[in-house]
Parts: structure tokens; C-alpha cells; sequence
């Protein structure tokens, strides 16, 4: 799948969407991603999800009832990918992937909704990153991991959770920037 789903549209996911390496998947704002049980989204190009404040992207549940775990979760393996004002619910695990550098995660939310082994974001080999103004609250290890990032922005982020090991990890982050993060809850390692 690539190219642009407009604006006010509602999508339900009948099985695993794959964007192509070198393309691109545009969500505008308002746009409600509906995943079917056991369905999710690898990326292997670039997924940008334009929400705006007034109205996010929803990647949710197609289930009536909905509950944790009940889709799977987004796989980032392409660079640049935009990910602002979007709300994610009732997923097995949140943003996992690796070699995503230039990406931006800015006013994402995921408030408890998903399984408790989720992590919030989870990435290696991704340098020049930013991360801003996030909420999460994720009963997993970390809220926000990183490995190789550096040249990476961390600021205003709420994360809410007692993680088993950090809110905030980023490994080999030389001229990384953190400022403005909130970390209630009491996790094992703050950052």
C-alpha cells in the first residue's frame, strides 16, 4: 500500500498492509485506521501520519469490544517517517522497527490501551531522530528506545509507567538533546 488516504475516510485492515521500500503511505488528519484481529503495518518505505490537534489519525481496533492486544503494530524499516497527532490504541506492542533515521514522532499518544509487554517506541540503528511532546503510558520495558541515535531531539515528552527498565533509553546518542521530558510512575530507570 502507498499513497494518500484523505482526509475524514475510516479504513478497516482485512490483513497485514506492507508499504513497498521506497514508497510512501500518507494518512491525512481526521483519517481512522481500523486493524482487524492479528493485523498490522510493516513499513518498509515511509509512513507519515498527519494528524493535526483538533483532529488526529486513530490507529485502532476494528473490534466492537475492543482490548489490549488486539491488532499487532506498526514495524518502521524506512527513513523519514512523520508520525504527529496521532492516537494509537488497543495494540499487542507500539512502534517497533530499525534503521529509521530522520524520523519525527511528535504529539503520538498511546494512554494504556495496549498489551502489557508493549513498548511504547522501539528502534535501533536510527540516528537524527526527534521526539516530542508525546504521551505515553505503557506497562512494557522501555516508553521510548533508541539504540544508535545520535544527532537526536528528546523534549516535552510525558512518559507514565512503571517499566521494567526505562522510560527514556537511547544508547550512543553523542550530541543528543533532552529537555522538558515529564517521567511519573516510577519507573526502574528514568533515562
Amino acid at each position: 500500500v502507498s499513497g494518500n488516504w484523505p482526509a475524514g475516510n475510516i479504513y478497516v485492515v482485512t490483513g497485514d498492509i506492507v508499504i513497498p521500500e521506497g514508497e510512501t503511505l500518507t494518512i491525512a488528519e481526521g483519517v481512522m485506521v481500523r486493524f482487524n484481529s492479528g493485523t498490522g503495518m510493516v513499513c518498509n518505505g515511509s509512513l507519515v501520519a498527519n494528524g493535526t490537534d483538533e483532529a488526529p489519525v486513530y490507529f485502532t481496533s476494528s473490534n466492537p469490544t475492543p482490548s489490549s492486544g488486539d491488532w499487532t503494530g506498526i514495524e518502521l524499516y524506512g527513513e523519514n517517517n512523520v508520525i504527529s497527532y496521532l492516537d494509537y490504541e488497543f495494540a499487542t506492542d507500539g512502534f517497533s522497527g530499525d534503521g529509521t533515521s530522520g524520523s519525527t514522532f511528535d504529539n503520538l499518544t498511546m494512554l494504556g490501551t495496549l498489551s502489557l509487554t508493549a513498548n511504547g517506541i522501539y528502534l535501533t540503528n536510527s540516528s537524527n531522530m526527534t521526539f516530542t511532546n508525546n504521551h505515553i503510558s505503557v506497562a512494557g520495558e522501555y516508553g521510548i528506545s533508541s539504540d544508535d541515535s545520535p544527532n537526536s531531539i528528546v523534549n516535552n515528552n510525558e512518559i507514565n509507567g512503571g517499566y521494567s527498565e526505562a522510560a527514556l533509553r537511547l544508547l550512543y546518542c553523542d550530541n543528543c538533546e533532552f529537555d522538558g521530558n515529564i517521567i511519573t510512575n516510577r519507573p526502574r530507570r528514568g533515562i
